[in-house]
């Protein structure tokens, strides 16, 4: 049973994001889903082989004591060590990229991208560490720190080829779950009563792993959890400030004014924008959309697959992970945008507006501080001219506007770039068809 809870605690709300990103809900509560999702499937995946090992006949009361330890040292060593081998191979991989310039070989530069995203994964299976936990920290820190040192065109091409590849294997996954309940409907392993209990405890479990985070994360922050415990109205439109306005309250000291002053700065009365001094702590309505989003997928389907068959009940826990993953996909997932509308999670939320208010408090973090001293000067070309770039740009748009008189003189004409009529209409095509980015892609810069 713990092997069994293990595998089911591994969440895939790929239908929820899906209706989260079509809504344009708040980007908070989109991040927190998914980026709960990914730590839940990381755990529940170390769990689920480290209790495998315990699903033996031939497991004495004597030995448990040495075996719970054994278990504690290989959930550590595991986790630990494929989040640090996963975080090493993306650094790593900025590393390559920025030593070895192969922007002018797009091909090349392309395979060995690939092709060094998925060496971690054999690695950490030849290390007996977990390759897809691995593999999940790679993509996190390849996209942090090696992505800046591809040029425009890979890093699109190499997005499509990761977004198709994780939508075949996905399709394929549920495809065989599918088609395996008609093959499995007629050999007697359909344990209605266990199943439902199980299906009960999924969501029990779900309320104990929810609020409790989420009322220790809120009682951590210095501001009172009272000014954020929202209430189940909409959010009124706010009205733009003025300057003077906006002046008087940057002169306030209180950090909770100043948020509020920017986020009226940038919020419109077409589209809502979530607060940032809000976004520190979770309010009630976004604890339970995120107990809502708990859908089980095909990470708990795949474990169950290799569940330990010592006592001969695989079958049954592969038909019980079958009901409960098609259960919460349709019950849950379909019924998204209602409980969306129900708890009056804002949606429709301006992005540019929200990374407006934003990007200021992300650059203040300890991580990103962090990162700029010692991380990103040795991992991203042409860090340091970058900076200055910025700086530069910043202190022209805060100094006050300059009206030179015209020149006298006729300028010089500009040189022009000879180019043939099918690199134009190349350039343009892929012009065209580059995908925007989006807040709601699940790699994007938050």
């Amino acid at each position: 049973l713990l092997a069994f809870g293990g595998l089911i605690s591994a969440t895939d709300p790929v239908t929820t994001l899906a209706v989260f990103s079509s809504k344009k809900v708040d980007p908070h509560l989109f991040y927190l889903v998914f980026g709960e999702s990914c730590l839940n499937d990381a755990v529940g995946l170390v769990l689920f082989h480290a209790f495998s090992q315990f699903v033996s006949p031939h497991n004495e009361v004597d030995e448990m004591f040495w075996a719970f330890v054994q278990f504690l040292l290989d959930f550590c060593i595991d986790f630990i060590g494929s989040l640090c081998l996963g975080f090493f191979s993306g650094a790593g991989a900025a590393v390559l990229l920025k030593q070895i310039d192969m922007r002018q070989t797009p091909l090349l530069e392309l395979s060995l991208y690939i092709l060094v995203m998925y060496v971690p994964f054999f690695l950490a299976e030849i290390m007996e560490l977990s390759g897809i936990v691995t593999i999940l920290f790679t993509g996190i820190a390849a996209k942090r720190y090696a992505v800046p040192n591809l040029s425009p065109n890979t890093d699109s091409d190499a997005d499509v080829i990761f977004r198709l590849t994780s939508h075949l294997a996905e399709t394929a996954i549920f495809l065989e779950l599918g088609l395996s309940v008609f093959g499995m409907a007629g050999q007697g392993h359909f344990h209605w009563k266990f199943i439902i209990w199980s299906f009960v405890a999924v969501l029990v479990g779900r309320i104990f792993n929810v609020y409790p985070i989420v009322f220790f994360f809120n009682s951590t922050l210095k501001l009172p959890a009272e000014e954020f415990m929202e209430d189940t109205n909409p959010r009124t439109p706010r009205r733009k400030v003025t300057n003077v306005e906006m002046t008087e309250k940057l002169d306030v000291s209180s950090q909770k004014r100043y948020d509020e002053a920017v986020m009226a700065q940038y919020s419109s009365s077409e589209a809502p924008v979530a607060h940032s001094n809000i976004d520190l702590k979770i309010p009630l309505k976004t604890a339970h959309m995120m107990w809502f989003a708990g859908l089980r997928g095909a990470v708990a389907y795949a474990c169950a697959k290799s569940f330990p068959d010592a006592f001969e009940h695989r079958t049954d826990f592969i038909v019980t992970t079958m009901c409960i993953v098609l259960g919460t996909v349709f019950l849950l997932g379909s019924t998204t945008g209602l409980v969306l509308k129900l708890l009056h999670i804002d949606m429709d939320v301006d992005e540019e507006s929200y990374m407006a208010a934003h990007t200021e408090r992300l650059k203040m973090g300890v991580v990103n501080r962090f990162e700029n001293r010692f991380i990103f000067p040795h991992v991203i070309r042409g860090y340091a001219t970058q900076q200055e770039e910025a700086l530069q740009a910043e202190q022209a748009a805060a100094s006050p506007p300059s009206f030179p008189r015209p020149p006298t003189e006729r300028p010089s004409s500009l040189g022009h770039i000879e180019v043939t009529e099918e690199e134009h209409l190349d350039f343009v095509k892929r012009l065209a068809f580059r995908r925007k980015k989006s807040l709601y892609d699940y790699g994007a810069s938050v």
